[in-house]
């Protein structure tokens, strides 16, 4: 069949067309824009459900070189990940570490295990923070505050973040003595989210 200039321009924007309404219609687009955040703002076609992780997981962080330590990990299950995203010592607040969270998804759901539970309300999903951080320097072992956590703020999962040294405890850092603390997270969470359509 030989097409016109404007036949082949019609049918090319007609097929455009016709691509883009299925992938909207059927979430593809949805999903590859904001990935895992997609399931958590469609209450409507997604089941939220989830469940503690059993176990405690470790990783040391080096102090004499705060760098070094982007990406090792501390979770993963092979198809979800916690790994360092990053270290600085901030003058008003001491070392800090952060932590990214990357998760599975797909057109029919997706997972993500963290420190987070991402759980419904009316409005949204709002994050609750559930893991428990344990740090070992120098002989002495203490709980880590929390810094900060995020939403899903990444296409495959969020972040969160603690303190390395409670202010409240005489803890003394000399890199020359020790440059390594331990820190264990226990209490992660599996977040799930599962299309409806496949209980119908």
């Amino acid at each position: 069949m030989c097409f016109k200039p404007n036949e082949r321009f019609i049918s090319i924007v007609l097929s455009v067309l016709g691509i883009s309404f299925f992938l909207w219609a059927s979430g593809l687009f949805g999903i590859w824009m904001n990935g895992i955040s997609y399931f958590s703002k469609n209450v409507d076609a997604y089941y939220n459900n989830g469940s503690p992780v059993e176990g405690k997981y470790s990783v040391s962080i080096d102090l004499s070189d705060l760098k070094s330590n982007e990406g090792k990990v501390v979770y993963e299950d092979g198809k979800n990940q916690i790994y360092v995203s990053k270290v600085f010592n901030n003058d008003e607040s001491g070392y800090e570490v952060s932590f990214r969270s990357s998760g599975n998804y797909h057109m029919n759901g997706a997972t993500l295990v963290s420190a987070i539970q991402h759980v419904p309300t009316d409005n949204d999903f709002t994050g609750i923070p559930e893991v428990t951080a344990v740090g070992a320097y120098r002989g002495k072992t203490f709980t880590l505050s929390p810094s900060g956590t995020s939403g899903l703020n990444f296409r495959d999962g969020d972040e969160f973040g603690f303190y390395l040294f409670p202010t409240d405890k005489d803890i003394e850092v000399d890199l020359e003595k020790d440059e390594t603390i331990e820190i264990i997270l226990s209490n992660l969470y599996l977040n799930i989210w599962v299309a409806k359509r496949l209980f119908q």
